[in-house]
């Protein structure tokens, strides 16, 4: 009989296929493993609102569940639809990121801690347009701003890599850097990390961490994926999330997450 109580997902590339809705046949096991007694929460680095349909399509509203946005900087009470835990990359972190990524000539996409209104310095809907998909609000030049008043729940880094010069300065300050495999990197405050959000959560829920499966790709899911009970990574994962893994599941879009939730929960 599993031990698992929670299950945390990644949203693209493991619930969802890259910046698209959750794949069709993840979507009835995770309603059977919430229907079972099993808490499922998404862990992604998506904006929350703008995420939220994702979630109700596997009921997470009725069930009560948490929804960690932004890589762990942000927790939201689906069901009272309310913020219940954040902790942003505060003023003075975000007026440093921007004097680096000028220095070094980095493009640098912010979201701020209004959840509506993000700061850049480039052109956003004219190049990295990706991100547009998962963003409607308010766009703020960080050139024409007088001066940066907000803090920001992530920023995002556009074509770095591990060695780059920006890189290096921003961690030296204690800021959270993860690199994906398309070369952005994910910026959060320092100590944050959905594994340090997954456990806030399973602490409020009182489960331990023996208890908790967690399935992703890509290095923002590196900790948890090491960290908990059960920490599965998809088939095209980056290779250090299946260095650390205890199980290799699908790529997303043949349903991986499905199958593990059938194998490890289920048992079917």
């Amino acid at each position: 009989m599993s031990n698992i109580k929670l299950i945390a997902l990644d949203m693209d590339g493991t619930a969802c296929v890259f910046q698209k809705g959750i794949v069709e046949g993840n979507i009835q096991p995770i309603i059977s493993a919430q229907e079972k007694g099993v808490r499922v929460i998404f862990a992604t680095g998506r904006p929350v609102i703008i995420s939220l349909p994702e979630a109700y399509k596997v009921k997470m509203d009725q069930y009560n569940e948490y929804f960690i946005g932004f890589n762990g900087a942000c927790i939201y009470d689906i069901a009272n639809q309310k913020i219940v835990h954040t902790q942003t990359i505060n003023n003075e972190h975000l007026q440093l990121l921007f004097k680096l990524a000028d220095k070094y000539d980095v493009d640098l996409w912010c979201y701020t801690d209004n959840l509506d209104e993000v700061i850049v310095n480039f052109d956003a809907l004219g190049t990295h347009n990706l991100e547009c998909n998962f963003f409607t609000g308010k766009y703020y030049q960080y050139r024409e701003l007088p001066k940066i008043t907000q803090e920001s729940y992530k920023c995002l880094a556009m074509n770095v890599k591990e060695t780059d010069q920006f890189v290096k300065e921003v961690r030296l300050h204690g800021i959270e850097v993860a690199i994906d495999a398309a070369g952005t990197a994910e910026i959060n405050a320092p100590g944050i990390s959905k594994y340090v959000a997954l456990e806030w959560v399973a602490k409020k829920l009182d489960i331990d961490n023996s208890e908790i499966m967690a399935i992703g790709d890509s290095m923002n899911d590196y900790t948890m994926i090491k960290n908990v009970g059960l920490g599965i990574a998809m088939g095209d994962a980056q290779q250090p999330l299946k260095d650390v893994a205890k199980d290799i599941t699908d790529i997303a879009a043949n349903a991986g997450v499905a199958k593990m939730i059938n194998k490890y929960v289920l048992n079917s």
